[in-house]
Protein backbone atom coordinates (compact mmCIF):
# COMPACT_ATOMS: atom_id res chain seq x y z
CA UNK A 1 0.00 0.00 0.00
CA UNK A 2 3.11 2.11 0.93
CA UNK A 3 4.14 2.13 -2.50
CA UNK A 4 1.08 3.08 -4.30
CA UNK A 5 1.03 6.10 -2.47
CA UNK A 6 4.57 6.70 -3.78
CA UNK A 7 3.59 6.64 -7.02
CA UNK A 8 0.51 8.75 -6.58
CA UNK A 9 3.16 11.41 -5.25
CA UNK A 10 5.36 11.35 -8.30
CA UNK A 11 2.78 11.67 -10.44
CA UNK A 12 1.28 14.80 -8.89
CA UNK A 13 4.80 16.07 -8.65
CA UNK A 14 4.33 15.79 -12.11
CA UNK A 15 1.65 17.44 -13.24
CA UNK A 16 1.94 20.26 -10.63
CA UNK A 17 5.51 20.54 -12.40
CA UNK A 18 3.58 20.53 -15.87
CA UNK A 19 1.06 23.29 -14.64
CA UNK A 20 4.27 25.60 -13.37
CA UNK A 21 5.68 24.65 -17.11
CA UNK A 22 2.39 25.44 -18.57
CA UNK A 23 1.85 28.71 -16.60
CA UNK A 24 5.33 29.96 -17.24
CA UNK A 25 4.96 29.69 -20.85
CA UNK A 26 1.18 31.28 -21.32
CA UNK A 27 2.59 34.42 -19.52
CA UNK A 28 6.01 34.51 -21.77
CA UNK A 29 3.49 34.64 -24.72
CA UNK A 30 1.37 37.12 -23.02
CA UNK A 31 4.48 39.26 -22.69
CA UNK A 32 5.26 38.79 -26.16
CA UNK A 33 1.53 39.50 -27.19
CA UNK A 34 1.72 42.40 -25.15
CA UNK A 35 5.08 44.17 -26.44
CA UNK A 36 3.88 43.41 -29.70
CA UNK A 37 0.94 45.24 -29.43
CA UNK A 38 2.74 48.62 -27.57
CA UNK A 39 5.49 48.39 -30.49
CA UNK A 40 2.59 48.99 -32.91
CA UNK A 41 0.81 51.40 -31.18
CA UNK A 42 3.94 53.69 -30.50
CA UNK A 43 4.71 52.88 -34.20
CA UNK A 44 1.18 54.34 -35.21
CA UNK A 45 1.80 57.33 -32.78
CA UNK A 46 5.19 57.46 -34.36
CA UNK A 47 4.62 57.88 -37.40
CA UNK A 48 1.72 60.45 -36.97
CA UNK A 49 4.05 62.48 -35.09
CA UNK A 50 6.80 62.58 -38.08
CA UNK A 51 3.80 63.27 -40.41
CA UNK A 52 2.40 66.21 -38.52
CA UNK A 53 6.52 67.41 -38.01
CA UNK A 54 6.56 67.41 -41.53
CA UNK A 55 3.46 69.02 -42.25
CA UNK A 56 4.67 71.76 -40.01
CA UNK A 57 7.75 72.44 -42.43
CA UNK A 58 5.79 72.21 -45.25
CA UNK A 59 4.04 75.19 -44.55
CA UNK A 60 7.00 77.10 -43.90
CA UNK A 61 8.39 75.84 -46.90
CA UNK A 62 5.34 76.65 -49.21
CA UNK A 63 5.39 79.90 -47.79
CA UNK A 64 9.09 80.65 -48.79
CA UNK A 65 8.46 79.98 -52.33
CA UNK A 66 8.81 82.84 -54.88
CA UNK A 67 8.91 82.95 -58.31
CA UNK A 68 11.35 84.62 -60.09
CA UNK A 69 9.74 88.18 -59.82
CA UNK A 70 9.65 87.63 -55.95
CA UNK A 71 6.00 87.12 -55.62
CA UNK A 72 4.81 84.76 -53.51
CA UNK A 73 3.70 81.28 -54.88
CA UNK A 74 2.29 78.18 -53.98
CA UNK A 75 3.23 75.06 -55.95
CA UNK A 76 7.10 74.09 -55.80
CA UNK A 77 8.86 72.19 -58.25
CA UNK A 78 8.69 68.51 -58.37
CA UNK A 79 13.04 68.88 -57.69
CA UNK A 80 12.08 71.47 -55.04
CA UNK A 81 9.77 69.44 -53.10
CA UNK A 82 12.69 66.49 -53.62
CA UNK A 83 14.91 68.52 -51.65
CA UNK A 84 12.12 70.01 -49.17
CA UNK A 85 12.01 66.11 -48.11
CA UNK A 86 15.79 65.63 -48.39
CA UNK A 87 17.17 68.48 -46.02
CA UNK A 88 18.69 67.12 -42.96
CA UNK A 89 16.88 69.45 -40.47
CA UNK A 90 13.69 68.48 -42.01
CA UNK A 91 14.49 65.10 -41.96
CA UNK A 92 15.87 65.20 -38.24
CA UNK A 93 12.98 67.05 -37.19
CA UNK A 94 10.68 64.55 -37.74
CA UNK A 95 13.03 61.57 -36.64
CA UNK A 96 12.76 63.53 -33.21
CA UNK A 97 9.25 63.78 -33.14
CA UNK A 98 8.72 60.34 -34.16
CA UNK A 99 11.25 58.98 -31.28
CA UNK A 100 9.59 60.95 -28.47
CA UNK A 101 6.20 59.84 -29.26
CA UNK A 102 7.27 56.29 -29.59
CA UNK A 103 8.88 56.21 -26.28
CA UNK A 104 6.07 58.09 -24.43
CA UNK A 105 3.83 54.99 -25.83
CA UNK A 106 6.06 52.65 -24.21
CA UNK A 107 7.92 51.89 -27.94
CA UNK A 108 10.84 50.83 -29.14
CA UNK A 109 13.61 53.17 -31.19
CA UNK A 110 12.22 54.69 -33.84
CA UNK A 111 14.53 53.33 -36.97
CA UNK A 112 14.44 53.71 -41.12
CA UNK A 113 12.70 56.99 -41.39
CA UNK A 114 11.94 57.15 -45.11
CA UNK A 115 10.48 60.82 -46.49
CA UNK A 116 10.08 60.81 -50.19
CA UNK A 117 8.39 62.80 -52.48
CA UNK A 118 5.35 62.14 -55.06
CA UNK A 119 3.53 64.33 -57.14
CA UNK A 120 0.36 64.63 -54.94
CA UNK A 121 1.81 63.36 -51.66
CA UNK A 122 4.72 63.20 -49.12
CA UNK A 123 4.93 59.52 -47.96
CA UNK A 124 6.83 58.60 -44.30
CA UNK A 125 7.46 55.32 -43.65
CA UNK A 126 9.38 54.23 -40.34
CA UNK A 127 9.57 51.16 -38.28
CA UNK A 128 9.06 50.84 -34.51
CA UNK A 129 10.20 47.34 -32.91
CA UNK A 130 9.28 44.54 -35.50
CA UNK A 131 6.58 46.84 -37.42
CA UNK A 132 6.76 49.02 -40.67
CA UNK A 133 4.64 52.20 -40.12
CA UNK A 134 3.25 54.24 -43.73
CA UNK A 135 1.77 57.72 -43.33
CA UNK A 136 1.09 60.15 -46.67
CA UNK A 137 0.53 63.59 -46.72
CA UNK A 138 -1.27 65.10 -49.79
CA UNK A 139 0.62 67.76 -51.09
CA UNK A 140 0.21 69.87 -54.21
CA UNK A 141 2.85 69.46 -56.97
CA UNK A 142 4.01 70.78 -59.53
CA UNK A 143 4.62 73.87 -61.07
CA UNK A 144 5.42 73.47 -64.62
Amino acid sequence: MSGDRGQALVLAVLALALAALTIVGLREAQDRILSDARDRRAGEAAVEAAGAALADAQLDFIASLRDELGAARRLPTLAELSAFVTDPLVVERSRVAAAELSAANGGGPVRGLEISAGTRTLDLALSVGAHRQRAAIVTACCRR
